[in-house]
């Protein structure tokens, strides 16, 4: 199955609407570069609004409209209408022409460009919209071999939670399946929605995520003519090491 990312709608804010692990580092490289920030698969907002209510003039992109129509609820929720744009859009096919001071891609997104020519392209495109001495920041997951080895197609339940609008329990469970020479992993999401009455009600929601080693995310980046400034391996800037669970990827367009 191929990724459809409305799939997902019904079930990222129940998720993800109170992480904030990584807000402060993307606040902080914001308050050193200044406006205008576009940040790549903004989802519902949950990085841009922080951003656009600090006094960042923001633009969010994503491909799947469902995310953006919520974005849009945060947003205006937020009195914050003025500082942000919202564009439904393909990164691959940027319909953007501004030049921005910062560009970021949050929690794995760059990983859903799932070839390295895709990848490549992906930070050719980006690397045009920045401006001279602009910063882009990559924030995806370093590789463990343990999970990787683990990635066998087991079906395990990793989180349960009430949707106080329906009554229903939700059920997530994950199976994922990893290609070593590819680099790929393939993830099937399973939702499992289990209503009072008895009624269970199942989204499945695939992924593919094509992972990067630390020097090779970095070659990949200097090969469009980027400068990488930093690997770091937390949102606290530690510097990448082995049993790090981030790779931050921060480069500089010349």
């Amino acid at each position: 199955m191929e990724p459809d990312f409305e799939r997902f709608v019904p079930f990222y804010d129940a998720e993800f609407a109170a992480y904030d692990a990584d807000i402060p580092l993307f606040l902080n490289f914001a308050q050193r570069t200044g406006s205008p920030v576009l940040e790549v698969g903004c989802g519902t907002g949950r990085v841009l609004v922080p951003l656009a209510e600090a006094g960042f003039h923001v633009t969010g992109i994503d491909v799947a409209a469902g995310m953006l129509a919520r974005a849009r609820a945060r947003v205006q929720a937020s009195g914050r209408g003025h500082h942000v744009h919202l564009v439904q859009a393909d990164v691959c096919h940027l319909p953007l022409t501004a030049a921005y001071a910062l560009i970021f891609m949050a929690a794995n997104t760059f990983l859903h460009h799932a070839s390295p020519e895709e990848q490549r392209h992906v930070l050719t495109v980006l690397g045009k919209r920045l401006r001279p001495g602009g910063l882009l920041i990559l924030d995806v997951f370093n590789p463990d071999l343990r999970m990787l080895l683990e990635a066998d197609g087991r079906v395990e339940l990793v989180k349960t939670w009430q949707e106080p609008h329906t009554g229903a329990t939700v059920l997530k469970f994950q199976r994922v399946v990893v290609s070593p020479s590819a680099q790929v992993l393939d993830i099937l999401y399973i939702y499992d929605r289990c209503y009072p009455d008895g009624r269970v009600e199942r989204t499945l929601a695939p992924l593919r995520l094509r992972y990067l080693w630390p020097q090779e995310a970095k070659m990949l980046v200097e090969a469009v003519g980027l400068q990488v400034e930093a690997l770091y391996g937390s949102y606290d800037l530690d510097p990448i090491s082995d049993d790090a669970e981030r790779l931050i990827v921060v480069a500089r367009r010349p």
